[in-house]
């Protein structure tokens, strides 16, 4: 009786101290590469247009997102540019445009996915839905054509993950939504995968769950309950709440849909839009921070990917049906097309440290956003090569930062070095593991060249040298 009092009592004290059994969480199914290694895919969405035109990003535009911590960048994609759709001719000047953000993303050292986006045609409402999901007049067709450009051009370009087929697809004009998903939508995505597949089978297919536009309390996609029936394909929803209940609700909703298709879980984007007023409003302003910091939390125990709209400044303000305020979902506050002054609110929170890539199987990972303390579990795999985690040095440890793995080797990163400092140890198994460990200041990534412990599980800890104040 005393052992399960102090048991209950151990339990208590953990959790008020934000701490739980890492066997809380079952990790989803992985997403892999080709070595086999599990990634964890994060970035941005990069948009080629808005309604005040064309938005070109360049070099240092994704030297940014990757010392944010991107590893991917999702290009919103329009149809009619492509020539996709009844009265709209493909646009040449487009497609270099597409190539010139794969290109650069690919030097940055990120992957592309291509989000197809339909509703950039006005008028776009139910009756065009309609059109795609019954073929009429060959609109089915001729998406797909203008998609198969793409999956031709980039099928041999490793840089491009895959595509997300179909963006917040909505119902036609049966306002019926579980027959929309089931007889229409359902089989729309399945033919578009089967084309895609039959061009380019390397590639990762992305698909997502019926729009509504009401959520009841569950924010707005429909439930996905029904085997997608393809291999090679990820689910991505999307995922805005701002009430921290419902988006737990909403994720282990996603968590259960992705596994009744086998597939692994992708956020296609995260995090609620903005409120133009919270850039001077410092209430505000603390909500979204702990809002985006208890999400984050929530995927990084899961091992969950996910994607920010928008990397690009507030030029355009939007104000929908739903929301009086005027709104935005760039992560800059300035007018420029791309921007430049961030939201720190919400990007102090995106680039927080994490892994990214992980030779063997991801088992728990939590940040402590206090402290700037990351602790990643992970069973090791020596065959897959190399793993990555990002390290924001310059954004949150300028003083420095050490690293531990398992219980004896520790790395220092000191301030004004560009090398990580070795532990002198006389095990020669501890020295090789050290000097497997590589800094790469460009990118702000940590590099695990290789995994010479042979431990079945270890724990990799990444606290600050030196005490300072939480931002």
């Amino acid at each position: 009786m005393q052992l399960r009092i102090t048991l209950i009592l151990l339990v208590l004290f953990t959790r008020s101290l934000g701490i739980s059994s890492a066997d809380d969480v079952a990790m989803p199914m992985a997403i892999r590469d080709d070595q086999g290694r599990q990634i964890v895919a994060t970035g941005f969405v990069t948009i080629t247009e808005d309604l005040q035109g064309t938005v070109r990003y360049t070099a240092d535009d994704y030297r940014r997102m990757v010392q944010m911590g991107a590893n991917f960048q999702v290009i919103r994609t329009a149809l009619g540019r492509l020539g996709g759709w009844p009265g709209k001719d493909e646009d040449p000047a487009y497609l270099q445009q597409l190539d010139e953000m794969v290109r650069l993303a690919r030097a940055a050292g990120m992957q592309s996915i291509f989000k197809l986006v339909v509703y950039d045609i006005r008028p776009f409402g139910h009756p065009q839905w309609d059109a795609i999901y019954e073929n009429t007049n060959g609109a089915q067709d001729q998406l797909i054509h203008a998609w198969s450009k793409i999956w031709t051009r980039y099928k041999d370009d490793p840089s491009v993950f895959g595509y997300d087929i179909l963006n917040e697809p909505q119902h036609g004009l049966d306002p019926n939504l579980q027959r929309c998903f089931r007889e229409q939508l359902l089989p729309t995505q399945r033919r578009m995968v089967d084309a895609m597949q039959a061009i380019s089978p390397n590639k990762w297919a992305l698909y997502q769950p019926l729009y509504r536009e009401t959520g009841a309390g569950e924010g707005p996609f429909l439930p996905m309950n029904v085997p997608f029936g393809r291999s090679r394909v990820i689910y991505a929803p999307h995922l805005y709440q701002m009430n921290l209940e419902r988006m737990r609700k909403t994720l282990r909703r996603y968590e259960r849909e992705a596994a009744i298709s086998q597939a692994p879980l992708l956020l296609g984007e995260w995090g609620p839009a903005t409120d133009i007023a919270a850039d001077t409003d410092e209430t505000l302003q603390s909500r979204y921070r702990d809002v985006y910091q208890v999400t984050a939390r929530e995927l990084d125990r899961r091992g969950i990917g996910a994607i920010k709209a928008w990397f690009c400044g507030s030029r355009v303000e939007l104000r929908s049906k739903l929301r009086r305020e005027l709104f935005t979902w760039a992560i800059f506050s300035d007018k420029t097309p791309v921007g430049i002054v961030e939201r720190k609110f919400i990007t102090d929170v995106l680039a927080r440290p994490r892994p990214l890539a992980i030779a063997g199987d991801l088992k728990d990972c939590r940040y402590d956003f206090a402290n700037r303390v990351l602790e990643i579990r992970l069973k090791p795999d020596a065959t897959l090569g190399s793993s990555v985690i990002f390290v924001p040095r310059d954004r949150f440890y300028e003083d420095g930062f050490r690293v531990e793995i398992g219980s004896e080797v520790v790395l220092e990163m000191r301030p004004g070095e560009s090398h990580l400092l070795t532990p002198s140890v006389s095990d020669a198994t501890l020295r090789e593991q050290a000097s497997a460990l590589r800094w790469d200041a460009d990118s702000q990534r940590l590099i695990i060249k290789d995994w010479v412990m042979d431990d079945p599980m270890l724990t990799v800890r990444l606290s600050p040298l030196a005490a300072k104040k939480s931002r």
